[in-house]
């Protein structure tokens, strides 16, 4: 069985985006199929080029059914396979979510294992080749895929900052409570129009703030290295020395900074970056060094393996020479040990 419908609207102007060009606004695509090279073919149309795609069953017969929007650099697909599959594909060029609507699978990214099930949103690396090892036939999923370049824009004009490229998001995403929960709630909405072709998505002004919105929440709730420095007060503009004084310590949290080094970095005294500091970021120079390491401390405890790595190893891996200090702050901040957070699964 095959069935395949297509259907889009002419090119308009994504408002709101800060995107100059043209793009499609929405454009909706389904497939019901049991051949598997139809699937892999409609997947590697819509991702990325599937390396294989293979059932794990004895038929080799799959139940197939997507249906999928793309709203410029946003894709959202409602993926079922309906069979136990593995599948691969080559680096992707995108971000991608698998927010899970039931069952589970599970995947990987080099040495990074990935799971999507319950609370639990799988986040796909950029570059890296990914492997799902298993995708049940139960397992049902929301993915999300949004445009490298889109996403990467996106943070940096918030920062007023360039940032590396690609992003180093988490592996995980907690979709069921905080501001994870929140973006899934916004990504069942809009999965909703699916088949609402004249909905509230066929209004541009509409659909240039949702796709930003999805984009900027995304960062927000999705553990990486700027998600502290976006979620600060005053984000949206820092005179110049600021932004070179942050670029550089986001660039190297781990070097030996001082206050005095800062202000060259930023080309100003030490004065005039201390009360740029507290005007445009509400803290001092050294204060923001030690909340960039802490964060980057917090993240890495919380995918580190704990028969691996160790508490002092992590802490001094990103700078912080003096543990008794260093577990004072981190438990002020996160409220738990460091210990804590390298022992939860």
């Amino acid at each position: 069985m095959f069935e395949e419908s297509r259907r889009g609207n002419a090119p308009s102007r994504v408002e709101g985006t800060g995107d100059p060009v043209d793009r499609l606004i929405v454009q909706r695509f389904s497939l019901r199929s049991d051949d598997v090279e139809q699937v892999r073919a409609f997947g590697t149309e819509h991702f990325f080029p599937r390396k294989f795609l293979q059932p794990l069953g004895r038929s080799g017969r799959l139940a197939a059914r997507f249906h999928l929007m793309r709203l410029g650099p946003i894709t959202l697909c409602d993926a079922r396979y309906g069979a136990d599959v593995t599948l691969g594909y080559d680096c992707p060029d995108a971000y991608q979510v698998g927010v899970p609507q039931a069952g589970s699978l599970e995947a990987h990214q080099r040495d990074r294992a990935l799971v999507s099930a319950g609370n639990r949103a799988a986040v796909s690396r950029v570059g890296e080749d990914m492997i799902i090892d298993r995708w049940p036939a139960d397992c049902h999923q929301l993915v999300v895929k949004i445009e490298q370049g889109y996403l990467e824009n996106q943070l940096q004009s918030r920062l007023g900052a360039t940032v590396q490229s690609p992003l180093e998001l988490s592996g995980d995403l907690d979709v069921g409570a905080g501001p994870g929960r929140g973006w899934a709630a916004l990504v069942r909405l809009v999965a909703g129009e699916f088949r609402t072709a004249t909905g509230m998505l066929e209004q541009p002004l509409i659909t240039g703030r949702l796709i930003e919105t999805l984009t900027v929440g995304l960062l927000l709730a999705a553990r990486h290295p700027h998600r502290e420095a976006l979620a600060r007060p005053a984000v949206a503009y820092r005179p110049p020395p600021v932004r070179r004084a942050v670029e550089a310590v986001e660039a190297r949290p781990e070097h030996p900074f001082t206050v005095e080094g800062l202000a060259d970095a930023a080309g100003v005294s030490v004065r005039t970056l201390q009360a740029a500091f507290r005007r445009y970021l509400g803290c001092t120079p050294m204060a923001y060094v030690r909340d960039v390491r802490l964060s980057r401390v917090h993240d890495e405890l919380s995918d580190a393996d704990p028969g691996l790595t160790t508490v002092t190893a992590v802490a001094q891996r990103w700078g912080f020479a003096h543990m008794g200090r260093f577990a004072a702050a981190y438990r002020a901040r996160y409220h738990v040990a460091p210990s804590q957070t390298l022992q939860e699964p």
